[in-house]
């Protein structure tokens, strides 16, 4: 049992170490793993291989995924560019979003999704010319947790609401759109929400109180607030 827990450890770190070299001789950067996930080596087509979540030294704000392909041994993947995409427009919105919340205690960062395709040439370019150069068939979503004291009533934020999905709209991709979690203000938001396009975890999965959630997009066609309630899910206590 314990040759089977050290040869265990010594494939967990070795497939770390290897992960880690990859990106490194790739961007010529240091990278901090924040955590590891193993794979199955007998089913990895089916249920993935190797990963970690990892950020750049110093830079914990972009975080992202990288591992082993499932489909072709010895060979990886990663989304760096991508988290350094979602950083930029994070801070783009910023402005904006803080005079559409004003007032309310949040927690947010813009999410991008893209199927089309990149690669570490692109790592210097601005998400926007991306964007502009044909690849809006991305997708964004602007991710907001909302403090609250007690469960809110969905007209105190409707206005925002439909706002927030207007701002999404004008990055020209489709979808684009919105997903709010209404969070008790106890609880510390902090880090969910900076990894939130890589722990694949719902509002309804987060640890800590959560009272409900709501997420729209352009593909629904929603233009007032009499439209929202149907997408508004509320959590029991």
């Amino acid at each position: 049992m314990l040759s089977i827990g050290v040869t265990g450890c010594m494939s967990k770190a070795s497939s770390q170490e290897a992960i880690l070299a990859y990106l490194e001789e790739k961007y010529d950067e240091k990278f901090e793993v924040e955590a590891f996930k193993e794979g199955s080596e007998a089913f990895k087509q089916m249920y993935g291989a190797d990963k970690v979540i990892v950020h750049p030294e110093g830079k914990p704000e972009h975080v992202f995924l990288a591992g082993e392909d499932r489909d072709h041994e010895g060979e990886y993947y990663d989304n760096y560019v991508l988290s350094i995409w979602q950083d930029e427009l994070t801070k783009h919105y910023k402005e904006e979003i803080s005079k559409i919340l004003a007032g309310i205690d949040y927690r947010y960062r813009v999410l991008l999704y893209t199927q089309d395709g990149y690669d570490s040439s692109f790592k210097e370019m601005s998400v926007f010319n991306y964007l502009e150069n044909g690849h809006n068939d991305s997708s964004l979503i602007i991710n907001v947790a909302i403090l609250t004291s007690k469960a809110p009533s969905l007209n105190e934020y409707s206005e925002q609401i439909l706002q927030l999905n207007k701002l999404a709209n004008t990055a020209n991709t489709k979808p684009a759109g919105v997903s709010i979690g209404f969070v008790d203000q106890e609880v510390d938001v902090t880090d969910y929400i900076r990894t939130s396009a890589v722990n694949n975890v719902q509002w309804s999965n987060m640890i800590g109180k959560v009272y409900g959630q709501i997420t729209i997009d352009n593909r629904l066609n929603i233009t007032n607030s009499n439209q929202l309630s149907e997408y508004f899910e509320t959590f029991e206590e």
